[in-house]
């Protein structure tokens, strides 16, 4: 298992698990939603997905602000389905959605998929961050494979937006294919 570091508040911090990269699937999940539900990642099979993990919802940085900077970031693709992974409990991302909206965000929690952060390689190894998600992203398509994916390397670092944004445009409206010039 691979470590990665993380910068937080200046001290570094391990980041271990198999990160899934661009060009794989996305492995699946079972996750927790606000009403206490499971939720699995199939349930958004054939939507365009923007799975995100944050420190926490409430993290100073690398949480709530960082996530409501990329939803306005992509606004110009209101078909982008949010999907938001933390550690907090779901009565924490109830009391977020009530506090801020959040329309059109799936909040999940790790609470009963532990082994999430493994699996995503987001799993904070180092005190007093352990156990916590690293903040992450994975753009991926109706059939899950990832077109493009980042994990942070610090808590004050903001995701490549521009290359983000350049995926996007390719998922949304790929290129034709090209013209078959074996006709006979």
């Amino acid at each position: 298992m691979a470590l990665h570091p993380f910068t937080y508040q200046e001290e570094a911090l391990e980041v271990s698990g198999n990160f899934p990269e661009a060009g794989h699937t996305l492995p699946s999940f079972m996750l927790v939603d606000e009403q206490l539900r499971d939720v699995s990642l199939e349930r958004y099979l054939g939507r365009v997905k923007l799975v995100v993990t944050l420190l926490s919802i409430d993290a100073e940085q690398a949480g709530l602000t960082l996530l409501q900077d990329l939803r306005r970031a992509l606004e110009a693709w209101p078909l982008l389905q949010f999907i938001v992974i933390t550690v907090d409990s779901p009565f924490s991302l109830a009391r977020a959605r009530r506090e801020h909206g959040l329309p059109h965000v799936v909040l999940l929690s790790t609470l009963r998929g532990r082994d999430f952060h493994k699996h995503f390689g987001v799993l904070l190894q180092d005190i007093p961050l352990a156990g916590v998600t690293c903040p992450a992203l994975w753009l991926v398509d109706e059939q899950d494979h990832i077109h493009f994916a980042q994990r942070l390397e610090a808590d004050d670092q903001g995701f490549d937006l521009p290359r983000l944004r350049e995926k996007l445009d390719a998922v949304f409206n790929p290129p034709p294919a090209p013209a078959d010039t074996d006709a006979g």
